[in-house]
């Protein structure tokens, strides 16, 4: 206790991050559990696998910018908030890009599996259901309000 009497503001400032990684952890371990969007015969375990494990990373990465926030508002300056805050949007827009990709990828060869198990060409299933692949449509580049393609 004698070294919290020399720097109290130092004590108080370790209590209230140790405070706030408690909270976070309780909020994390209160999560519940959501139903899968990937619920049906139309969907494999691998998918409903590969959603579980995505909510999974985006709880964790939410736990570590809300402990890393509160850690950083400590900082008198504020200037801290700042370098989490980016930093943090950063990992967040990285981890959506990835999550999107490896869940296309796995979307697709569920439709592939599915056309297979039914014998479906995508001749046979038209224009209007290639199109909906799990690629989506054709990405184009935007100058202004207009597409360019």
């Amino acid at each position: 206790m004698a070294g919290n009497a020399r720097h109290p503001m130092q004590a108080r400032s370790i209590c209230m991050v140790a405070q706030a990684v408690a909270l976070s952890l309780t909020l994390m371990a209160c999560t519940t559990a959501t139903e899968s969007s990937f619920e049906g015969p139309d969907y494999s375990d691998d998918t409903r696998k590969l959603e579980k494990q995505m909510m999974a990373e985006a709880a964790a990465l939410g736990t570590a910018q809300g402990v890393a926030g509160a850690a950083a508002s400590m900082v008198p300056l504020g200037a801290g908030s700042l370098v989490t805050t980016t930093a943090g949007r950063a990992a967040r827009d990285a981890m959506i890009i990835r999550h999107d990709k490896l869940m296309r990828e796995q979307v697709e060869r569920d439709n592939a599996e599915f056309f297979k198990r039914y014998g479906i060409s995508d001749a046979d299933a038209g224009p209007a259901v290639a199109d909906q692949s799990a690629g989506g449509p054709k990405r184009c580049a935007r100058r202004g309000m207009t597409r360019r393609c």
